[in-house]
């Protein structure tokens, strides 16, 4: 049953008007028919995949808002943190089964800050050494010079498989119809990236021991190109057998080649050129022995002349004493 409580909230001043408050409590008790509802599914809203996506469609959004010829279209692609670019790096050199290297750490935001000052470092990194290796291989043989070539060569190289080997793959990709979608900035930033092991490699290149310079080869191509293999394996696994392990041979043999041919053109000393030297030295060694002993005989020679000189003097003076001796026996 329902009770009722009046209260009195009338001033003592004001008798004749007052205002009377009727609360009731009513019991909470549950009855047969009572049905309770509670919400515990709740319906999947659009807002939340619109967050997901909001940073990815605000990224294209300002990189398709500037003109190509304009600087801004390019300025966009520098555009990344220091922080994110160590990690690229260290990534890069770590092959990491189960995780795709462009689709963890390039997307969404690809750049080319990254791969263009990987690339200029190891250029020179790769001439400067080369040049230091001819020097030390040089001690004492002939007179060094820097060879400025080394510094063209290099970058011509290395530039150019920055670019060229990505844009054949990419054409491929694109000729084959793969699932996978990469662009092609994607595709030069794994490259640029692939490329940072070299960098310190190239400097214990200069080492001229022959076993430690292709020990090295091996390893920063198996690392890297590991990183490679399994960063473009799932572009190409859907498709022919034969033309997804071609392609995953392409991609490793080009990668070891290039260092391969680092070592070949600007560390690479071979035995012939010592030979070369020790037959210099020895050539040297017995011109100035064959000097030696030309002046020796020379010596010998114009002794031998002064003794005949002497002897005919000799002769001379005892056929003129006989002579005198002769002449005055004839006389007396």
């Amino acid at each position: 049953m329902a009770t009722t409580t009046t209260v009195d909230v009338a001033g003592s001043d004001n008798d004749e008007r007052q205002d009377f408050l009727n609360f009731q409590d009513i019991p909470h008790e549950p009855s047969g028919n009572d049905q309770t509802h509670k919400f515990t599914d709740f319906p999947h809203s659009a807002a939340d995949s619109d967050d997901e996506e909001s940073d990815n469609a605000k990224l294209l959004k300002e990189k398709s808002s500037h003109s190509f010829w304009t600087f801004a279209y390019y300025q966009q692609f520098f555009n990344v943190e220091t922080e994110q670019v160590g990690k690229r790096i260290m990534a890069s050199m770590v092959p990491r089964p189960g995780q795709n290297y462009l689709i963890k750490q390039i997307r969404p935001n690809p750049d080319l800050y990254g791969p263009f000052w990987i690339c200029t470092t190891l250029v020179f990194t790769t001439a400067i050494a080369g040049n230091m290796a001819n020097y030390f291989s040089a001690v004492g043989s002939y007179k060094w010079k820097y060879d400025f070539h080394k510094v063209t060569f290099a970058a011509t190289a290395i530039f150019s498989y920055w670019w060229v080997i990505p844009l054949l793959l990419y054409g491929v990709l694109w000729w084959r119809g793969s699932q996978a979608k990469f662009t092609f900035l994607e595709m030069i930033c794994v490259y640029g990236y692939s490329l940072v092991i070299y960098i310190p490699i190239s400097i214990l290149w200069a080492i001229q021991v022959s076993w430690l310079q292709w020990t090295l080869v091996v390893v920063g191509a198996v690392l890297s190109g590991s990183v490679l293999l399994l960063t473009f394996w799932p572009a190409v696994s859907e498709d022919n057998k034969k033309i997804a392990l071609g392609m995953m041979a392409f991609i490793f043999i080009m990668h070891a080649a290039l260092a391969a041919g680092f070592v070949l053109y600007f560390f690479y000393i071979p035995s012939t050129a010592s030979d070369q030297v020790n037959v210099n030295t020895t050539v040297a060694f017995t011109t100035v022995t064959m000097a030696t002993g030309s002046n020796k005989l020379n010596e010998s020679q114009q002794s031998v002349q002064q003794a005949l000189q002497a002897s005919q003097v000799s002769k001379t003076v005892n056929t003129n004493v006989i002579q005198n001796l002769t002449t005055k026996r004839i006389l007396e």
